[in-house]
């Protein structure tokens, strides 16, 4: 009885109070429940929002958003707060991984009884946002576009930390590359201290000394072209160009090795740009950007022959785009084809598994033989500007190569931890 006497008593005070319920469709349980937190509270914006009702006004010039169900029950919060207020392990993963940037923003949110923190960091006029648990552990990485779709629900997009995409670990050397390979677009490990890269622009294969960081040689294949993946078998380079045909470079590190051309039989709307040796069949593998509309919902992994040269004109492995580790929460895709871009392909040594680098959407992906996403990696976007290579070095490390701005440096980063 004296608690139905309370919310009466509220209820007068609240619609004596006007000027906070900016809408009309407001329920009583809600205002019940907001006067009840907030007695003080002014200037208040209520927005109706598919997952509840939405405020949004300041605390001590703070911004705060908070999130009801219409029967009042508290669903969300999110308060700005000082920088000082994150968990040492988050300062120290910032001040380590994001030298560079700028501490913009810090708001904390709670749902379901967990706490998280969204991270604005700033450089110059590049902003993104990371998302951490309590404990500082990084979840994921946006723009902050993805940010603002994510803000109109006070994160109620964000999923639980368990469904979350992981973030690739830190990089345990990184190297920055020369001008000549500013727009690097595959790369293949060959010995201790030695890659082989390529560009997009010049037919040929550079190779990168990992000890002395410079260029040690430069093997000419093939005129000027549009080269996006690179594959090395025994005493044998195989590039690939973005229409599907194959260069084959036969004895590449000699003096005199001999290039011998393989034409695509693969749709001009496919653009292939992944490349990657498959020892146990003894093929290489290409990965398509681009897609096919013969294969649905679908995108095609196609199959060169090593045993007679050949290019198997339909899919050996079909991925299905509706898995739900291709989905992007809070980002609008043009079509159903841009969920998966992939701008390189290789074969873990190790497991058998396939490894697909998507430049497009900043993300790893672990797949399995039958087409299956067994794992989503989200790619630190300050590190890698633009992932287009991948390689296996020989003690299973993962290299990275990204290319660089107009007037910035391509780099390779080093990744030693299993996946």
């Amino acid at each position: 009885m004296m608690k139905r006497f309370l919310g009466l008593v509220l209820l007068t005070v609240l619609n004596g109070c006007n000027s906070i319920w900016n809408r009309a469709d407001i329920p009583e349980a809600v205002k019940v429940r907001f006067t009840e937190l907030y007695p003080t509270a002014k200037k208040v914006t209520w927005e109706n929002e598919p997952h509840g009702f939405e405020a949004e006004f300041n605390v001590n010039r703070r911004e705060r958003n908070i999130m009801f169900n219409a029967r009042g029950e508290l669903l969300s919060s999110s308060e700005e707060v000082e920088a000082q207020y994150l968990p040492e392990e988050a300062h120290n993963k910032i001040r380590s991984r994001y030298a560079a940037y700028e501490i913009e923003e810090v708001n904390r949110v709670v749902k379901q009884q967990q706490t998280y923190y969204e991270v604005v960091l700033e450089q110059g006029t590049h902003e993104f946002v990371l998302i951490l648990d309590s404990d500082g552990n990084l979840l994921n990485q946006l723009q902050d576009t993805q940010r603002a779709d994510m803000q109109k629900a006070s994160l109620m997009k964000l999923s639980a930390p368990e469904k979350v995409e992981n973030l690739l670990n830190s990089p345990e050397v990184r190297w920055e590359l020369p001008s000549e390979l500013r727009e690097v677009s595959g790369i293949a490990f060959l010995q201790r201290d030695l890659l082989a890269c390529v560009q997009d622009e010049e037919g040929a294969i550079f190779l990168y000394d990992l000890n002395q960081r410079a260029i040690a040689r430069k093997i000419n294949f093939a005129g000027p072209g549009d080269y996006e993946g690179l594959s090395v078998v025994n005493n044998t380079a195989y590039v690939l160009r973005s229409d599907g045909a194959l260069y084959e470079v036969a004895n590449f590190l000699t003096k005199q090795p001999k290039t011998i051309l393989h034409e695509s039989v693969l749709a001009a709307t496919q653009n292939t740009e992944g490349l990657g040796y498959d020892a146990e069949s003894n093929r290489l593998l290409i990965a398509c950007k681009g897609f096919d509309k013969s294969l649905g919902d679908n995108k095609g992994i196609y199959a060169f022959r090593l045993s007679d040269k050949k290019m198997v004109p339909v899919p050996v492995i079909k991925v299905p785009l509706a898995q739900e580790r291709l989905g992007r929460a809070g980002k609008k895709t043009k079509n159903r084809y841009s969920l998966l871009q992939p701008s390189s392909l290789e074969i873990n040594p190790a497991t058998g598994d396939l490894y697909l680098l998507d430049a497009a959407n900043h993300r790893l992906l672990v797949l399995n033989r039958q087409g299956q996403v067994q794992k989503s990696l989200s790619l630190d976007k300050g590190q890698l500007r633009q992932p287009e290579g991948m390689t296996f070095g020989d003690a299973g490390e993962l290299y990275i190569a990204s290319e660089g701005a107009k007037k910035g440096k391509a780099v390779v980063l080093k990744f030693s931890e299993r996946l």
